[in-house]
């Protein structure tokens, strides 16, 4: 399973392409979870998904919304692509927002999930967005990195899609440093807007 997070700021949407490599031959379901690791009410992440389309093999395919939340893909036997829009414009710590200052998203609300596929290493490819005002754009994130500079957008890689839902994105431009806690490495960052003032 592989997904491709391009984030395009101006448009206040993550453009995301999700690879299956092997789907279900019946027809793959993928959905949004309703909740998010450390806050179990029921969310409505997926009515932030505002274009979602699927190809076997380059020619489209059919994909059918069952409920709120979950689509099932026409039946292939070769690997799938879905791509699918995330209109991110919701600052608190739940969701996704995305404009020309940064970008932060809670995997929750960006990673479909591929059923069948629940404990499969999850790919990562973080974009960087395109144009100049961009070009001091960093990456600060718990998944694993596993390839590309430290702070740098480039290749992730999750054990599963637990791991994957729990490790948070912010990118943009912010000061990063760390400290120690009881002998514990703590890594920290500040956002750092383009007009001078921290958050």
């Amino acid at each position: 399973v592989r997904y491709t997070v391009t984030p395009r700021p101006t448009a206040h949407k993550f453009d995301v392409m999700l690879d299956i490599h092997s789907p279900t031959p019946e027809g793959q379901v993928v959905s949004l979870p309703a909740w998010i690791p450390g806050s179990y009410m029921i969310r409505a992440f997926a009515k932030h998904i505002v274009a979602l389309d699927a190809t076997a093999d380059g020619r489209p395919i059919a994909a059918t919304k069952r409920d709120k939340q979950t689509w099932v893909l026409a039946p292939t036997k070769g690997p799938v692509r879905v791509a699918y829009s995330v209109h991110a414009w919701d600052l608190s710590v739940r969701k996704a927002h995305l404009d020309a200052t940064h970008g932060y998203f809670n995997g929750t609300s960006v990673f479909l999930r591929v059923h069948g596929a629940d404990h499969a290493p999850c790919d990562v490819v973080l974009a960087k967005p395109e144009g100049e005002a961009y070009g001091d754009w960093r990456v600060a994130t718990t998944l694993p990195r596993v390839g590309g500079e430290a702070l740098g957008f480039g290749d992730f890689r999750a054990r599963d899609y637990d791991e994957l839902i729990d490790c948070p994105v912010e990118m943009g431009t912010f000061v990063h440093g760390t400290f120690e806690a009881g002998g514990i490495p703590i890594l920290s960052f500040t956002l750092q807007h383009r007009d001078g003032h921290s958050v």
